[in-house]
């Protein structure tokens, strides 16, 4: 189970508005809370996805650009998802210019590993295999830190995540 209402509470202050980003788009593709989110690449898994529905809650980004929303709900997602599905966690995020949006550690906060993220609405499996690629090779930005680097692309029309490494 992924619970983007547990977000907050891993990440004051951010972790609200991540959460619900992630229920917006969620949402706006007519999901309910309890749909099931396909995870494919790394594992083949299925986890069901609860929030606490939009008109619920205090926080909303109505005035966020489509492509902020849907960038920050996937980093919902895959943030959540890179806890259960690796031995990390988000303990930063990077600096742009970097290939990767946030540092992975362990409970020390060392940084171990990297991630990218990247979000669509509704696309094809072409368009999510063509954001994969072009994920993977954005991440060789920052191969000089010698760790490994994990992509997570959220598609919400399904919903589906895809997980690699490299």
């Amino acid at each position: 189970m992924l619970n983007l209402n547990d977000l907050p509470r891993d990440y004051p202050g951010i972790g609200a508005a991540l959460a619900s980003a992630g229920a917006i788009c969620l949402e706006s593709q007519h999901h309910t809370p309890g749909a099931w989110l396909a995870v494919r690449g790394i594992s083949a898994q299925s986890y069901q996805l609860h929030w606490t529905p939009v008109a619920d809650r205090e926080i909303s980004l109505p005035l966020w650009p489509d492509n902020r929303t849907t960038e920050m709900g996937a980093e919902a997602i895959a943030i959540l998802l890179v806890h259960i599905q690796t031995p990390y966690q988000a303990v930063s995020a990077a600096v742009l210019g970097t290939g990767i949006d946030f540092w992975l550690g362990d409970d020390s906060g060392i940084m171990l590993a990297r991630l990218e993220i990247s979000g669509i609405r509704r696309g094809s499996d072409a368009i999510v295999s063509r954001r994969v690629a072009d994920k993977l090779n954005q991440t060789i930005q920052s191969d000089q830190s010698q760790t490994p680097a994990y992509i997570i692309v959220v598609e919400f029309g399904r919903p589906l995540a895809e997980m690699r490494q490299r």
